[in-house]
């Protein structure tokens, strides 16, 4: 076992010293001034008690960093030090020399938690230079209030002194403060499951939401925050956006499930879900980032008015993840393996016309084929259909994807995430930029279109609908009000 441990802090808060200190010789170069020695990351290999650790040393955080963009540095940096790594971080130091808990601390503390690694890896407040205390432990005394007030989930800490005259044997303080921090190394992750096996994939989850959580919390003024996304996200953020749609009871969440060989959606063998009922799911398979968002179909060719309104506000929602995660580069079409029904050909126009103005590819996914010799004869024996009810498709998959007997279907099994995968990563490299639309002008168009499949082909009134998007959705009444007009209902 290899223990891996970022340390992060201020410039001058005494990140090397702890390295040393841990090493027990002088490994990490050591400054006090502002630029301080370390200017990207340094990685050093130590052992402690026959524990090999590795510990990344990394560019300080602070105020001085100033004139153009040279204070983003730090953060630049330390994006560069997670993409870089090919193994999970086990724990973070977080070193702070200042007699009370800063506001940059603070910062810092929330940039790696919940920015960087979103709470899967635990974070430890070492207090440095407590040499000239009565007792080390005293700085945690006078700290603790506060470290509680602004909810500052430490998962240990230690008060130490790493000050050692070379040559010199070391006090006391100093055997105490390494006894200290070694302790910290026993801090188990508290999310196992959690643990990351690639660096990169919190930060990739949470990028839609980075500049709100580098503003509100971690002191990040919006003009940097706006800079930093756009450098951090261009060389490797490109999530696959990947609406899966179809009737309930198709397998959608099976499919999910077979993609990420783990069960991370839930599978209900009843008809549960309404209309554009939307769960979003996060993958990273492979080098492929996917983000996938199950979408529940239409039941039926059509729908009555009742079902209509109950879908305004699965539409809301579903519309406004689409938008802000950026839009939709490929949509999944699962269909049961029978013969093909005019609800499908319904969930089809509904999908890849009105939602996405037949401007993102369509592929599908046969499933229910376990009992085939060949998965890929029902494909064979129903290609033709597909025309006949007006279904372009870029490429297909015929799968299982079932989850009862599966030592039976092992094989198959195999076969279909093969298959799947093969059917992604075949239109990830003809991926341009994603279909998007303003909200309220997709949400406005959709709902319109939309109306054709109400049972008698009317549209709701313009109030009905605005009350849904006022108190079901908190749209605005003034934002509701365009919405509305937009679609030119009935008064």
């Amino acid at each position: 076992m290899v223990l891996s441990i970022v340390v992060v802090g201020e410039t001058g808060a005494g990140k090397s010293s702890v390295i040393n200190l841990l090493a027990n010789r002088s490994e990490a170069q050591v400054s006090r001034d502002v630029d301080g020695c370390t200017k990207a990351f340094t990685e050093y290999t130590i052992d402690v008690d026959s524990l090999p650790v590795h510990i990344f040393d990394t560019m300080g955080f602070s105020p001085a960093h100033t004139g153009g963009s040279s204070h983003l540095v730090p953060f630049e940096k330390a994006y560069g030090l997670i993409c870089s790594l090919k193994d999970k971080i086990d724990l973070i130091f977080l070193c702070t020399a200042a007699n009370r808990l800063t506001p940059a601390t603070q910062h810092i503390y929330r940039l790696f938690d919940e920015f960087f690694f979103d709470g899967t890896v635990p974070i430890a407040l070492i207090a440095t230079h407590r040499e000239r205390e009565r007792s080390m432990e005293d700085w945690w005394d006078r700290n603790k209030k506060d470290i509680k007030k602004f909810q500052l989930g430490f998962a240990g800490h230690a008060c130490i002194t790493a000050e050692r005259v070379e040559g010199s044997e070391p006090t006391p303080q100093y055997d105490r403060s390494r006894l200290a921090v070694k302790e910290l190394l026993k801090i188990p992750s508290p999310r196992p499951d959690a643990a990351l096996s690639h660096p990169t994939r919190p930060l990739l989850s949470r990028l839609f939401d980075a500049k709100d959580i580098l503003v509100d919390r971690c002191g990040v003024l919006p003009a940097d925050a706006e800079a930093l996304v756009r450098k951090i996200s261009a060389p490797v953020l490109r999530i696959t956006n990947i609406v899966i749609f179809g009737e309930t009871g198709v397998g959608k969440s099976s499919v999910i499930n077979l993609i990420a060989e783990r069960e991370i959606a839930e599978v209900t063998p009843d008809m549960r879900g309404c209309t554009l009922d939307c769960e979003e799911y996060r993958l990273n398979v492979d080098t492929a980032h996917l983000r996938i968002f199950d979408t529940v179909g239409l039941n039926g060719p059509t729908v009555d008015a009742s079902n209509y309104l109950a879908a305004v506000r699965k539409a809301y929602k579903l519309i406004n993840l689409l938008n802000r995660a950026g839009g939709v580069d490929l949509l999944l079409f699962c269909i049961r393996g029978s013969r093909l029904t005019m609800a499908q050909q319904s969930n089809y126009k509904l999908f890849h016309e009105f939602l996405c103005n037949k401007k993102v590819p369509v592929a599908i996914i046969v499933t229910h084929l376990e009992n085939e010799d060949s998965m890929e004869d029902w494909w064979r024996r129903n290609e033709r259909d597909f025309g006949h009810f007006k279904i372009d498709f870029v490429g297909h998959a015929c799968v299982t994807a079932t989850n009862r007997n599966c030592h039976l279907f092992k094989d198959k099994l195999r076969e279909s995430r093969t298959a799947i995968l093969g059917l992604i990563r075949q239109h990830m490299p003809q991926l341009g930029e994603p279909f998007v639309v303003d909200t309220d002008k997709w949400l406005s168009a959709f709902l319109r279109k939309m109306g054709i499949f109400i049972r008698g082909g009317k549209l709701p009134r313009r109030k009905v609908i605005m009350d849904i998007l006022v108190q079901q959705c908190d749209v605005p009444r003034e934002r509701a009000g365009d919405i509305v007009d937009k679609m030119e209902l009935p008064k």
